[in-house]
């Protein structure tokens, strides 16, 4: 009987142990995902293997329909890239990709540990606080000290700037509803809109707009919704004023639309190879591809093969084969997977936004979280097909995802408990 009692003290000590040893990874993780190399990446595999050893936990409270629901669609899409390569041929090529995608099946045992830990999600948001101090710091010191003409981070622009943002985001969701110090919120707010600023991403731009207006309507009363939406375009005109990489980006991102679809009307074949005018050929060549492959796509990572065959033929401009992908992640889902894998890719990302759009009447605050980190990566997705393909952006979206999640339907479910017994 003794020896039981010592056995079961020890087991609850090293739970005791890992939960503590995994909320410090939940707080560390957003830190330095922009400055180290391999930092999101690293923490998320660290996590998935703590979580091993939580698999066979014999009193595991058994998974609510909503999370099994969850599950699967993120287990499917991970079968679209499996199906997707073994038709087109798998190589070596296919293999160095399976390090990521890999990570869609790993989030499964992550989400059944991370369900039960209460603070998790108060720990990736302490984290948040943390990380925009750090995000700030490396945008001023990228462009003031290291005289680059906008902040990339360990690795570029568009990973820095759309995190900051979501930084920004959550940050100013946690002022809305924390009472306490909640002063301590806004330099740290106005820090991480500091670094999107630098950044010089459009897509983190719009991203940011879109989060902040979703904030208000879905948080405010019907009149402050009114005063909230003008600040943010006094707020967004200032920026656009003041802050010379803004303005620039802006700027460029309009003139290289415009002069695209002009020397598209007029049938200016010659016009001449920007970013946006890459980008816009690049989606129109995958719509023409698509056609090659449409049911389960052309493989993962076989855009440049593709693209290659339509350039040698005349039919495309080279820019728009020496890129690895389309630059748009519902494109690039289209064109490497299928019309079948697009529909999981929706499904995935649409049904955990329904579920917290649904439920935030029960738990506004979580709702809100949760809405906020979909609905962004769905924006930053429009022009950047990383969000879902690259390791740094796919830990943080389904890291993020599962403590979001998981808390959704924890306080949702307490919520309805609390109602039956009033």
């Amino acid at each position: 009987m003794v020896v039981g009692i010592e056995a079961v003290s020890v087991i609850n000590r090293m739970a005791q142990w890992r939960e503590r040893m995994v909320c410090s990874l939940l707080f560390l993780f957003p830190v330095l995902g922009v400055s180290l190399s391999h930092w999101f990446s690293g923490i998320y595999v660290l996590i998935f293997l703590i979580s091993l050893t939580t698999l066979y936990r014999p009193q595991r409270e058994p998974l609510f329909p909503e999370e099994r629901l969850l599950l699967y669609f993120i287990a499917a899409y991970f079968l679209t890239f499996i199906l997707s390569s073994l038709i087109n041929g798998w190589s070596e090529l296919q293999t160095r990709y399976l390090g990521v995608e890999i990570r869609y099946l790993a989030v499964i045992p992550i989400y059944l540990m991370l369900r039960s830990y209460r603070q998790a999600g108060c720990w990736l948001l302490w984290g948040c606080m943390a990380a925009a101090i750090v995000v700030a710091a490396q945008a001023y010191f990228d462009v003031y000290v290291a005289n680059l003409s906008r902040a990339t981070g360990r690795y570029s622009p568009n990973l820095i700037g759309p995190f900051a943002a979501m930084i920004a985001a959550w940050l100013l969701i946690q002022w809305r509803f924390q009472y306490g110090k909640r002063w301590l919120l806004l330099p740290l707010f106005v820090a991480a809109l500091f670094a999107v600023a630098l950044s010089g991403s459009r897509g983190a731009y719009l991203g940011l707009v879109v989060m902040i207006l979703l904030i208000v309507v879905m948080s405010l009363a019907s009149w402050q919704r009114y005063v909230a939406v003008i600040v943010v375009i006094i707020g967004l005109v200032g920026a656009y004023a003041t802050v010379g990489v803004v303005k620039e980006r802006v700027d460029f991102a309009i003139e290289e639309t415009s002069t695209y679809f002009v020397n598209e009307i007029s049938g200016n074949s010659s016009q001449q190879i920007t970013s946006t005018s890459t980008r816009l050929e690049m989606w129109r060549f995958s719509g023409m591809a698509f056609w090659k492959a449409p049911v389960f796509g052309v493989g993962r990572g076989n855009y440049a093969a593709v693209a290659h065959e339509y350039f040698s033929a005349g039919k495309i401009r080279s820019d728009v084969a020496n890129s690895a992908h389309p630059h748009n992640a519902y494109v690039e889902t289209l064109l490497s997977r299928g019309i079948v894998g697009l529909i999981i890719f929706l499904l995935m990302i649409l049904y955990p936004l329904y579920y917290f759009i649904s439920r935030r009447q029960q738990a506004s605050y979580t709702a809100l979280l949760g809405t906020v980190h979909i609905a962004g990566l769905m924006v930053f997705s429009l022009t950047d097909a990383s969000t879902f393909i690259k390791g740094n952006f796919v830990s943080v979206f389904l890291l993020y995802l599962a403590v979001l999640f998981s808390w959704h339907v924890r306080c949702v479910r307490e919520a309805k408990t609390d109602q039956v017994e009033r």
